[in-house]
């Protein structure tokens, strides 16, 4: 079982849920902006927020955010310890040390005892990106990966410091995945993972979820950030996607739809959207609503997974046939679909 660590008051590793960690990317100077961005990762579901500390004073900004936003607050250094040691006087719930471009054994030691008088957590965050050289394949940068943060994780627990997470993340889906697995061989702590730059959006969605879902699926990732070339708080929507996929955790109904063909006779895109949206904000505001929804477009397999689900629509022409497991409960038109599948929804409750 994996070692826990806190970020604040969130417990990351062993039996805890995976957790979701965001990150802001507007400028630290346009503080109002900034706290909208905050606000938005928050109401998507992220349980922690990365910031980027570049400058001197630049840490202050925890204390404006957490004035406002309740999640804990980490900040992700690099180059300069003394940005580290600033963090944490300015009340950082954790930090982020780079082994790549932090290489003094006296100033990481630093930063280690002032990190244990103050409670917070390191993250010992490796990209590949921060290698100044080739690799001839996946396996061996992942190996140097691995071997990098082990070492430096030896130079933290000389410190008697061990409220630590890891990261390990390659712009290679492959690298990263073998990264984790050979670190998790050796260690226990909590692995913080996720693919960094991993490239447009749709191609970011597919790399995200192919190398954090693989390793999730093998029982291994305590916390978890989806990084695209995209607004924050999309990277929230999919982390939530990946492990509502995998069944790890919960944030609102499974919608099952087809991809549709040339037998959907309804536009099958606009009503699942629209129902979707609604059913996001009815589950945010507490309604209870089905686990599993299907909404299908043809007859072909419409009925089966509609009955199979635990509500679903299967629609014809124009119409839809509204299923409860082998019990017909009605039907919704097409104009109206949304509305009138939600209050049968609702009347079945």
């Amino acid at each position: 079982m994996t070692k826990i660590a806190h970020i604040g008051s969130l417990k990351i590793g062993g039996k805890n849920p995976v957790r979701i960690k965001g990150m802001l990317k507007g400028s630290l100077a346009e503080r109002s902006i900034l706290l909208e961005e905050a606000r938005s990762l928050v109401a998507e579901g992220a349980e922690a927020i990365r910031i980027a500390i570049k400058r001197p004073q630049e840490s202050s900004v925890v204390q404006y955010l957490k004035k406002y936003i309740e999640v804990p607050l980490v900040a992700d250094i690099h180059f300069n310890y003394k940005l580290a040691l600033e963090a944490i006087e300015n009340s950082f719930d954790a930090i982020r040390l780079n082994p790549l471009n932090l290489t003094d054994m006296r100033q990481i030691q630093e930063v280690a005892r002032a990190a244990r008088l103050a409670d917070i957590s390191i993250r010992v965050g490796i990209n590949s990106g921060g290698f100044r050289k080739d690799f001839s394949s996946d396996e061996a940068l992942a190996r140097e990966m691995s071997r990098a943060a082990l070492n430096f994780i030896k130079i933290l627990e000389k410190e008697d410091f061990y409220n630590i997470t890891v990261s390990l993340k390659a712009a290679s889906v492959k690298a990263t995945m073998l990264a984790n697995r050979l670190f998790a061989k050796k260690s226990n702590y909590p692995l913080h993972l996720g693919v960094t730059a991993s490239g447009p959006f749709q191609e970011a969605v597919v790399k995200s979820a192919i190398g954090i879902g693989g390793l999730l699926e093998e029982g291994l990732g305590s916390i978890i950030r989806v990084s695209l070339t995209a607004p924050s708080y999309l990277e929230m929507r999919i982390a939530k996607f990946i492990l509502q996929a995998l069944g790890l955790r919960k944030f609102g109904p499974e919608i099952i739809s087809c991809p549709t063909c040339s037998r959907c006779q309804v536009d099958l895109v606009k009503v699942v959207n629209e129902f979707q949206k609604e059913a996001q904000i009815l589950y945010a505001a507490g309604c209870k609503l089905p686990l599993k929804i299907a909404i299908m477009g043809c007859e072909v397999n419409g009925p089966g997974e509609a009955r199979q689900a635990d509500i679903g629509v299967a629609f014809g022409k124009g119409r839809g046939v509204v299923f409860k497991k082998d019990k017909m409960l009605g039907s919704v038109s097409e104009k109206n679909a949304v509305r009138e599948f939600l209050k049968i929804i609702d009347s079945r409750k």
